[in-house]
């Protein structure tokens, strides 16, 4: 498990506009796996990161949402991207496919349903119903039987 499978989706995605901002304003390399750096942060500050690429969960920072625990924050992303620019853009391009199938979806939902619906059959769209009332919330049950039962 690599360093980028540990950070969560906002750490990523900071670290990367840090990565771009050229925020990391300095750097070594400590070990074949190990990098430190100094990278800037908000409000002017700096913070020193460390990533060990071998031991993900080594890693640390001395930045308030990482210090004393272990987690990934922007700022050792930002380092690790730096170090790595190919991964820096291969993460660029899965977001921007994430996102472009996400602009699809959502400009074509309404034909995907419709064309789902079309091709069941009576029985399975009543299975189907069945499901979503009884598996929805209690309003949504509520709501369908005020407006097609009663």
């Amino acid at each position: 498990m690599g360093l980028l499978d540990v950070a969560s989706g906002a750490s990523m995605w900071r670290g990367y506009e840090y990565y771009t901002e050229h925020k990391v304003l300095a750097r070594d390399k400590v070990s074949d796996t190990e990098y430190m750096g100094i990278v800037s942060g908000s409000e002017g500050r700096q913070y020193t990161a460390f990533i060990d690429i071998e031991h993900p969960r080594k890693s640390h920072c001395n930045c308030p949402f990482a210090a004393g625990r272990r987690v990934v924050c922007k700022h050792q992303i930002a380092l690790y991207f730096t170090e790595f620019p190919k991964e820096a853009k291969k993460y660029k391009k899965e977001v921007d496919e994430y996102e472009e199938e996400q602009q699809y979806r959502a400009e074509h939902i309404d034909e995907l349903v419709e064309a789902f619906i079309n091709e069941q059959t009576k029985a399975q769209l009543r299975e189907i119903l069945m499901d979503v009332l009884y598996d929805s919330s209690d309003w949504t049950f509520d709501d369908f039987v005020r407006k097609y039962i009663e």
